[in-house]
Order: C-alpha cells, then sequence, then structure tokens
C-alpha cells in the first residue's frame, strides 16, 4: 500500500504546509485508491501537526510550500517530500499515480526545485 499526504484548500494544494487548516491522506493498493480522508489541522502548533503527520505514516507528502524546520523534521522522520507542486488535489493526486508530477503544469511558479 502507498500513503500520500496533501495539504488542501478547498479543492487545490494549499499554499504552505505548516499552515494548512487541512492535510488529505490517499491510500492506494497498486493503481486502486482505497481510502481517503481528510485531517482537520486547523488547531495544532507546528511541533504538534508534525507528530499527527508521523502518525498518519504517509510515504510521500505532496506540498506547495514548507518551511525549512518542518522540512528538516520530515526528513528526520523518513517521509518523502515532494514541494513546489500546485494545481487540482484529485489532477495532482493521480498525477502522482502515473508518475507525471514533473508536468509543468504541476509546478508551483517561480519554483526551483533544490534551491
Amino acid at each position: 500500500m502507498t500513503r500520500i499526504a496533501i495539504p488542501i484548500f478547498r479543492h487545490r494544494v494549499s499554499p504552505v504546509l505548516d499552515t494548512c487548516t487541512r492535510l488529505l491522506i490517499i491510500d492506494y493498493e497498486g493503481q486502486a485508491e482505497v481510502n481517503r480522508r481528510e485531517v482537520a489541522f486547523d488547531m495544532y502548533s507546528p511541533s504538534e501537526r508534525m507528530e499527527i503527520v508521523k502518525k498518519l505514516n504517509p510515504d510521500a507528502v505532496i506540498c506547495c510550500g514548507i518551511s525549512d524546520v518542518f522540512d528538516r523534521m520530515l526528513q528526520a522522520a523518513g517521509i518523502s517530500l515532494i514541494c513546489g507542486i500546485a494545481g487540482d488535489v484529485q489532477q495532482v493526486a493521480e498525477a502522482f499515480l502515473c508518475n507525471r508530477l514533473d508536468a509543468s503544469c504541476f509546478r508551483m511558479p517561480g519554483f526551483k526545485p533544490g534551491v
């Protein structure tokens, strides 16, 4: 099973993981979605948010932007980060499954990987 976490705002990827109010969790078996749920994040501190993410145990977090501190916490937890991704949540999730998140239509304007 593969589990991804995406911070969301309405139907789009939230601009910043650290300050998102909801986190979408999607579980896949192969190419089939088997579970989807939202976790409310708006009442938690950054350290509490990180503890929740660690308990959810995603294989990857897909987001637009993230602070250096939260990035380091994810790295320390061994959670893969796919950063600089923008767009409709459903389209982003489908692109993840098809290994197409590198398409320019999903890149946040001005984002430069590794900078």
